[in-house]
């Protein structure tokens, strides 16, 4: 009796925690570049992590690509199971949990603690955008926030107060987020930047593009320097890595395999400098000289750091 009791509060507990889900997540509608959890019950070797691709499939062994743009996460994890059933001889369970909400993504970027692209189940409001980012730091100016819009009729960019939003409680009254909105917050000296001379930007295919510490001696390796834009994505080259030195006669890029470095153990990591742009291209090379295009037309406008991040951002989601 004890042990029927046990299993009946277990199972209430289970049920009340999968009512308690968010309405916007159990029915999220996959798109394209959401990040993916897939694993298969008593079948480790099928667990995979991957990526939406742009026509919005997946690809996953032994069954190749699988449409997965417009299903739920449920859905998708019904059509591989049933799909695997030929494959396995049996029945088995799926699971697919959506780890980066990309395809409903936006990017904050200048004087926000986390510079970065931040992806939800369903838009937030602007206020909560910049909490996810760690929030404003010291200096910010909360009273001119840009809003970029790259598509639609209302493509261009808005200037809103949300200091007096918050103060007044009214942010219904600020403009509604769209999913590719970039988000700027100046200082109230016209621009957010570490102190002066000790600063590097990481651009590209990184999960949180900004401006970061070039720590002591004001260097550091590529690695490091990776590692604190939150890594590359998974569309990110590591064999065509580049550092841009902007000085008075211009721009000298360098570019690194990193691939080689890392197989070598590490040795002879290259390092980035204070002052130094750091961009990941993305694997596929039609996609990458699109991107290197508009990243040189960047340097071109402006050698300030926190520009090239705010212009090249947006020139790259255009």
């Amino acid at each position: 009796m004890k042990a029927r009791m046990l299993a009946a509060n277990a199972f209430v507990l289970a049920a009340s925690l999968v009512l308690s889900l968010p309405a916007a997540a159990a029915e999220y509608l996959l798109g394209p570049e959401d990040e993916l959890s897939i694993s298969v019950w008593m079948h480790p070797e099928l667990e995979r992590r991957v990526t939406i691709a742009s026509d919005g499939t997946i690809t996953f062994p032994p069954l190749g690509e699988v449409p997965a743009g417009g299903l739920t996460p449920k859905k998708l994890a019904d059509r591989i199971g049933d799909r695997l059933s030929t494959y396995l001889r049996q029945t088995t369970t799926v699971t697919v949990a959506v780890t980066r909400y990309l395809s409903r993504s936006v990017t904050v970027t200048g004087a926000v603690a986390q510079p970065g692209r931040y992806g939800f189940p369903e838009m937030p409001g602007l206020m909560d955008v910049i909490n996810a980012a760690g929030g404003s730091v010291p200096g910010a100016d909360l009273t001119r926030v840009q809003v970029i819009r790259k598509d639609g009729p209302d493509r261009g960019t808005t200037v809103v107060d949300v200091l007096e939003a918050q103060r007044e409680g009214t942010s219904s009254d600020l403009p509604a987020l769209k999913p590719g909105d970039t988000i700027v917050i100046q200082s109230s000296s016209g621009a957010y930047a570490p102190a002066p001379g000790d600063g590097f930007a990481v651009l590209g295919e990184v999960a949180r593009p900004g401006i970061y510490q070039a720590g002591a001696g004001n260097a550091t390796t590529i690695w490091l320097a990776l590692a604190q834009g939150g890594g590359i994505t998974s569309s990110g080259d590591l064999g065509s890595v580049k550092v841009v030195t902007m000085n008075g006669a211009g721009q000298q890029v360098t570019t690194y395999n990193l691939k080689d470095v890392l197989k070598r153990g590490g040795r002879g990591m290259p390092m980035i400098r204070a002052g130094e742009v750091l961009y990941v291209p993305k694997t596929s090379a039609s996609t990458a000289a699109k991107g290197w295009t508009a990243f040189t037309q960047t340097l071109a406008l402006t050698r300030d750091l926190v520009n090239i991040v705010i212009i090249a951002d947006y020139l790259d989601k255009r």
